[in-house]
């Protein structure tokens, strides 16, 4: 029998901002970053492919939201399953930037801790995994495959033939 999930937990697994209320209460996301983080999230659950471009000005937190999002979708995914790539026009320091961003915001949270797996560019919540690449197009990063979300973060920096 499968245990019942509290109100407040289940709306965190189909909301960012409740899940960023709920799970990371140290980082609030603010209003104005949780319409683009629930529009990636919703866009990966649906998994329609849909294109979406946020933009935001420097120093507003577009790295905070995108860190919350790919927090709730690993979560989220955790049982079933689901691949997400994050490219940065370099791997150190952007790429890595990204990535430890994400990990210090699950291992704030005990729960989260005790769930999450780290290994170099990668990681998983369960079946559920996010790989930060360089988009350098010295960089060779073939191979990977996202079926939830690609994100192209800093795409302004990135060649649109990588």
């Amino acid at each position: 029998m499968t245990p019942s999930l509290s109100p407040a937990l289940r709306r965190a697994l189909t909301d960012v901002a409740a899940f960023s209320h709920l799970m990371l209460p140290q980082w609030p996301l603010r209003p104005y970053q949780t319409a683009p983080a629930q529009a990636i999230f919703d866009r990966a659950l649906r998994r329609s492919g849909d294109q979406l471009a946020i933009v935001f000005s420097r120093q507003s937190g577009k790295d905070e939201l995108l860190a919350q999002a790919l927090a709730a979708l690993l979560v989220r995914f955790s049982r079933s399953g689901g691949t997400i790539v994050v490219a940065a026009p370099t791997r150190r320091p952007q790429a890595q930037i990204s990535r430890d961003r994400l990990w210090s915001r699950l291992v704030s949270n005990p729960l989260l801790a005790s769930i999450s797996e780290s290994h170099d560019a990668t990681i998983t919540i369960g079946k559920a995994r996010v790989t930060f690449v360089s988009a350098a197009p010295t960089a060779n990063a073939r191979g990977q495959t996202a079926d939830l979300l690609l994100v192209a973060n800093e795409a302004q920096d990135i060649e649109p033939d990588v």
